[in-house]
């Protein structure tokens, strides 16, 4: 019996069903940047996250701060929260107002921040999701990641019999290519194109031995686990618009896409 199939059947624990801080190093996906075009990659500050190793690779796409670009990358989802909120323009700059609630046909939009481990650095950080890159990875009627990964996790279920939590797989994620290696991009139905991240695999061919090879193993569960409870009540904070939590970096405006009313609600 694999260490997968073992633990498998050891694993003790149940789903939060009502799931919704913080100095965490934030992490984001450049769809796209208004200097450099597409691009389609992941990208930490060096600010945030001093060194990285493979599959980070240094990067200058900015000239006033270095940073780590990724096409590839494994994550461990521990948490998500998800947070509604509406957006002005007055004389180019933008701002939001946080919602408590999400309402239909209120030109509200959805930023959702996955709480996770990321191959090379040890601790979790937070990568924010919005528009488009927000429906690629959270989405639950599409090809999103998230459904991807419930894939996985409906395949473990099988001989488990029992919940299964997110960060008991890695989530491989990747830079969305065809077949001659080009980058692949998605119109906006603005008149721009965006590159959208993917799962790194095939769903329609999710077996027992994919689910083996994602396993995080026993000593990386347990880390998870320990961070699964830490951050209970971060998942369930919610931004007022007079002082929003604690934050570390956020994510480079200059690297946002033009947002897209969202239709989705939170997974």
């Amino acid at each position: 019996m694999s260490d997968f199939e073992r633990d498998l059947q050891e694993l003790n624990y149940e789903h939060e069903r009502t799931e919704l801080g913080d100095g965490i190093p934030r992490i984001s996906w450049l769809s796209t940047t208004k200097t450099r075009g597409v691009v389609g990659k992941f990208y930490a500050r060096a600010n945030a996250m001093p060194a990285l190793p493979a599959p980070w690779e240094n990067s200058f796409l900015f000239d006033d701060e270095d940073g780590f670009t990724a096409e590839a990358l494994r994550i461990i989802v521990i948490r998500s929260r998800t947070q509604a909120y509406t957006e002005e323009t007055n004389n180019g700059i933008r701002t939001k107002t946080w919602q408590t609630h999400w309402k239909a046909n209120a030109n509200m939009r959805l930023y959702t921040e996955v709480l996770c481990f990321i191959e090379g650095y040890e601790g979790v950080v937070v990568w924010p999701v919005k528009g488009l890159v927000g429906r690629a990875v959270t989405a639950m009627k599409s090809e999103s990641i998230f459904a991807a990964m419930r894939e996985v996790a409906n395949e473990a279920k099988k001989t488990a019999k029992r919940d299964i939590p997110s960060f008991m797989f890695w989530a491989p994620i990747v830079q969305p290519k065809d077949k001659k290696g080009r980058v692949v991009t998605t119109d906006t139905g603005y008149g721009s194109a965006v590159v959208l991240p993917q799962i790194g695999f095939d769903v329609a061919k999710v077996d027992r031995d994919l689910c083996a090879s994602l396993y995080v193993g026993k000593e990386m569960m347990t880390k998870a686990e320990v961070a699964y409870e830490e951050y209970r009540d971060w998942s369930k904070e919610q931004r007022s618009n007079d002082e929003a939590p604690a934050q570390g970096p956020t994510e480079p405006t200059r690297n946002t896409p033009t947002e897209y009313d969202e239709d989705t609600r939170p997974f």
